[in-house]
């Protein structure tokens, strides 16, 4: 059936994630028009800063930058990046959203990705959105710049202006689909993992830029603190979460991104000696059990069944002690790492709106209540299969008849 004018509706999605694309793309195929808001700088989410895929081992690049493509180009689609939900209430059977788009320091539309921005900047703030960005621009992090704005004299178009200022539009809309995906929670306050003690005790997420093809390393395996290789490495599963002093809930992800990081290590330096210390296994999507199995040639990933009670940096810095349970064996064992990677610490981010605005109702650890009366449609983190699932379940939802 053909959709005619009458029946088009206009949705907001918020977030432009996975999840947020995938959304915009099913409704805008299907005829209807799209505002897309990102708080970021451009599309793709958390996967625009991930290595790798799984299970299939691919790199983010390919499907990320044609969906990105896909959106920017769409004239259903109208994209906002560095901008946020200021506020949203019902008006006329919908509702009515104000969005805040702040202006970025480099312009995209006159940034020709020349790099000499980069080039001349002293502390290394200037760099591209990010290695395959669509359209390729720069970008400078304001809350690290010394503003000593040696790059506006380095700029050859003139596209860099400290003075920009934050602009604000009104929106009419008949659904709203939050899609605000999932950032990682401080391990400070849980003091027996150690993470902040020594520079080779890391989060998932900061492991996934040190080891990235295209980041600093250029795919190396190495120490962060003395840029060597290193001989063994702990991931640590459940870190934070199912812990009812931090996150309560599964992070649902952490498994299969250890075990994939883990056989990439392997893949790039077979010589290095990879634990993962883990509560169970959540390998539940399609062909992930086979990859947790994977063996390069009887020289894989060791899988140990238990859970560190301390993380200690040894004296002199050369080392990390793990003292844990391996509950098979019941025997109680500290082991000597070079480098402690910690998974788990993951929450949903939905949009923080001020007092009076609709908004989900949330829960203490920030997901939706289930008995809540909630503004749209909502998507909670997921891995990339899950979240576009979700994704085509939330826009067919948000176009269906009410009546």
């Amino acid at each position: 059936m053909t959709i005619t004018e009458k029946k088009k509706r206009t949705v907001l999605v918020v977030g432009g994630g996975v999840a947020g694309m995938s959304a915009a793309l099913d409704l805008a195929g299907s005829g209807h028009r799209v505002h897309l808001v990102e708080s970021g700088s451009d599309l793709g989410g958390q996967v625009a800063k991930l290595d790798k895929f799984y299970p299939t081992d691919h790199c983010a690049f390919c499907p990320l930058w044609t969906e990105i493509r896909r959106c920017k180009e769409s004239p259903s689609i109208f994209t906002l990046t560095n901008s946020r939900l200021e506020t949203l209430e019902k008006s006329n059977g919908g509702y009515r959203a104000v969005i805040t788009k702040s202006t970025p320091v480099i312009d995209p539309e006159l940034c020709i990705c020349c790099g000499r921005c980069e080039s001349a900047c002293p502390k290394g703030v200037a760099r591209p959105i990010w290695e395959h960005a669509y359209p390729p621009v720069y970008l400078i992090d304001r809350n690290r710049c010394g503003d000593c704005r040696t790059c506006v004299d380095a700029c050859p178009t003139k596209a860099i202006g400290f003075e920009r200022e934050e602009e604000k539009s009104e929106l009419a809309v008949d659904e709203v689909i939050w899609s605000a995906g999932f950032t990682e929670v401080s391990l400070e306050p849980l003091k027996e993992y150690g993470w902040g003690t020594h520079p080779d005790i890391l989060t998932s997420l900061e492991f996934e830029a040190w080891k990235a093809e295209s980041g600093e390393n250029k795919g190396a395996i190495l120490r962060r603190s003395n840029k060597t290789a290193p001989r063994s490495i702990a991931f640590i599963q459940c870190a934070g979460a199912r812990d009812l002093r931090l996150l309560p809930q599964c992070s649902a992800v952490c498994c299969m991104h250890a075990l994939k990081q883990a056989q990439w290590v392997k893949r790039r330096n077979p010589d290095i000696h990879c634990v993962i210390l883990y509560t169970d296994l959540r390998t539940v999507g399609r062909d992930y059990y086979e990859y947790a199995l994977r063996d390069f040639g009887g020289n894989g990933v060791r899988l140990v069944r238990g859970r560190p009670s301390l993380i200690y940096p040894l004296p002199g810095g050369d080392g990390i002690a793990v003292k844990f349970e391996d509950t098979s064996t019941q025997k109680r064992e500290i082991w000597k790492f070079d480098m402690v990677i910690l998974n788990g610490n993951l929450k949903p981010t939905l949009s923080s709106l001020p007092e009076g605005s609709i908004r989900p109702e949330l829960d203490g650890e920030g997901f939706v209540k289930r008995t809540a009366t909630s503004c749209g449609f909502v998507m909670e983190p997921a891995d990339v299969t899950e979240s576009a699932i979700q994704a085509s379940s939330a826009a067919l939802r948000s176009i269906t008849d009410k009546n």
